[in-house]
């Protein structure tokens, strides 16, 4: 984004930083040839993003949450992350090796098969 002369003179004496301009042409909406973000919109996306917020800590306090799409965007499964299922995800991943060449893995690196 190129910012004038002008603009950049007008931020500094409205204290309206560069992330504000970018966050306004993002977020506002389009008026002719402005873009604006008043307050009732700001508290929208406050609610909105309070939510994704929400929804992220979720996520972390599961360890994460996959989901398996088809076609059609049909979901066919969802899992945690981070609780160990028998085979899930090995057939496509070669096995490590360790860093001093020898071709085994490293007890770090073993699979341990439940």
């Amino acid at each position: 984004m190129h910012i004038s002369q002008h603009a950049d003179q007008r931020m500094n004496q409205r204290g309206i930083s560069r992330r504000l301009v970018e966050f306004t042409l993002r977020h506002g909406r389009v008026e002719g040839d402005r873009h604006v973000l008043d307050r009732s919109e700001s508290r929208r996306i406050i609610e909105a993003l309070t939510e994704e917020l929400r929804l992220a800590k979720r996520i972390l306090d599961k360890g994460g949450v996959a989901v398996v799409q088809g076609d059609h965007d049909t979901v066919i499964t969802t899992y945690n992350v981070d609780v160990p299922m028998r085979g899930r995800g090995r057939r496509d991943v070669a096995p490590s090796t360790d860093t001093a060449g020898s071709g085994q893995p490293s007890p770090s690196q073993e699979v341990r098969h439940v």
